[in-house]
């Protein structure tokens, strides 16, 4: 590894699955302290135990965003990256989804994005390293039909990107 984020501080949702805990622990391994945020929490991120932990954070609830910010404020000082890859996809049709499998999908793609971005911003304000990776899909700019909510969920992702930008 090359050490790239050697000393920045990291906080990535949806850490213990899939693409979130692959990026956690490329960012551990290129260097960074990795908090990788998810439902559970303990445990340690990649091979060194020191280069990052599991943090409890549920990103459709604003106190546990809020809380999980601070935690790291108070630990470490910064915040330099945050990346937003918490999401869940269903394979459903506009008719088939329910209101509640909709709300559910947007809870956590869209405001638990918006959530994180919001209450991190004035951590990553501090830093003169400071990115955000907001985890879209090609499905925000596409139609699938088996895929209503979820498009719906991503083109959101990527307008609140650029407005944010």
């Amino acid at each position: 590894m090359t050490g790239t984020l050697e000393g920045r501080v990291a906080l990535v949702t949806g850490g213990r699955g899939g693409t979130g805990r692959a990026v956690s622990q490329r960012f551990a391994d290129e260097g960074a302290h990795v908090y990788a945020a998810d439902l559970s929490d303990g445990g340690t991120v990649g091979e060194d135990p020191a280069a990052g932990e599991f943090l409890r954070f549920d990103v459709t609830s604003e106190d546990e965003v809020i809380a999980g910010i601070a935690a790291i404020e108070s630990t470490r000082g910064r915040l330099d990256i945050v990346v937003n890859a918490a999401g869940v996809e269903m394979e459903t049709t506009i008719e088939e989804t329910t209101l509640e499998d909709w709300n559910r999908i947007f809870a956590i793609n869209v405001t638990g994005t918006f959530l994180t971005c919001k209450h991190a911003l004035p951590l990553l304000r501090q830093s003169a390293h400071a990115s955000i990776v907001n985890f879209g899909s090609y499905d925000g700019f596409i139609a699938d039909p088996k895929l209503a909510a979820y498009c719906a969920t991503k083109g959101a992702v990527h307008a609140l990107t650029r407005a944010m930008a």
